[in-house]
């Protein structure tokens, strides 16, 4: 559900680190291409009880052609234990201890931007004078498309739908911070996808009693401990991609090798971590053999359904 582009910082402050993350929600179609882009989209700001800080953000609308209507929303997330990021507009259930989502003020929240234009968007962040507990403080500016759909011959109604948002992910640190940060748990789990191959997926947990979020790079080496593993084609070493992890939390993240490995084929395996210069690099190491596994026999519906495949 994440998808990341390089945009040119258009804002600047002191004290103010701009990022780039960029979260996409296609609720109708995973096709649906977007003709629109949000910069910057993540800000971490320093800040102080009792301030008031103004931002700014861009919406480039990005086709030649036509207009696009915007309205914006600020809510609540979290990422979750297996790493999926939520919104509470969409899963009320979910709570975060440390909301700034009632601290911002964004003006307009409805917008249109005209073709191949630009449009600015300010928003505020009213830091109370009341807040007890140090270290990050975090809200979402959702910037929704809407898309206007004509109403059938005889109908006045015009009916609006949004399928798509883009996140600006406000952080706000106060007081002292405190990263603490361990590599908590490494788990290899295996998916039989032919015979004699093994898809695996590589679980390292981290978790954070830090009161501060933390971003990890993570590296990934195998190495053959058997003459199987030996032969293989490929000793993958790869860059698996970054975790975040949010204050007071655990993540499992979740790293797929992009090339199956040979049954009882034997491996070590090391992930590394690193969180930058506010703690050493996470290492974490596990001996791991590809197991056989029987897969079960195809069902009739299974069986249907292939042959209706090749027939189309």
């Amino acid at each position: 559900m994440r998808s990341i582009q390089n945009f040119k910082n258009i804002f600047m402050e002191p004290k103010i680190i701009l990022c780039l993350m960029i979260l996409v929600y296609s609720v109708f179609s995973c096709n649906y291409a977007l003709a629109w882009t949000v910069a910057p989209v993540r800000f971490e700001i320093k800040g102080q009880k009792g301030k008031e800080y103004t931002l700014t953000f861009s919406v480039l609308n990005e086709s030649q052609l036509y207009e696009k209507r915007f309205e914006i929303q600020t809510d609540d997330w979290i990422i979750n234990k297996n790493n999926d990021f939520l919104r509470k507009a969409f899963t009320p259930e979910i709570e975060n201890k440390y909301s700034a989502t009632s601290w911002i003020k964004v003006t307009p929240m409805q917008f249109v931007v005209p073709p191949g234009e630009t449009k600015n968007i300010r928003f505020t962040i009213s830091v109370p004078n009341n807040v007890s507990i140090d270290g990050d403080y975090s809200a979402g500016i959702f910037v929704g498309e809407k898309n206007i759909e004509k109403p059938p011959k005889g109908e006045k109604v015009v009916h609006i739908k949004q399928d798509t948002f883009i996140g600006v992910i406000v952080y706000v640190k106060l007081g002292e911070e405190k990263h603490s940060l361990t590599l908590k748990n490494l788990e290899v789990k295996s998916k039989s996808v032919s015979n004699g191959l093994n898809k695996v997926t590589i679980l390292p947990t981290y978790e954070s009693r830090g009161n501060v979020h933390s971003r990890g790079q993570i590296q990934v080496k195998l190495e053959p401990l058997s003459k199987t593993a030996a032969e293989s084609e490929d000793n993958p070493e790869l860059n698996a991609g970054e975790v975040v992890i949010l204050r007071e939390s655990a993540v499992t993240y979740p790293i797929d090798l992009p090339d199956p490995l040979p049954v009882n084929s034997e491996w070590k395996i090391t992930v590394k971590t690193d969180f930058g210069s506010y703690t050493p690099v996470l290492v974490g190491t596990k001996t791991y053999k590809v197991p056989l596994i029987e897969q079960k026999p195809e069902t009739k519906k299974q069986e249907t359904e292939k042959k209706e495949i090749k027939k189309s």
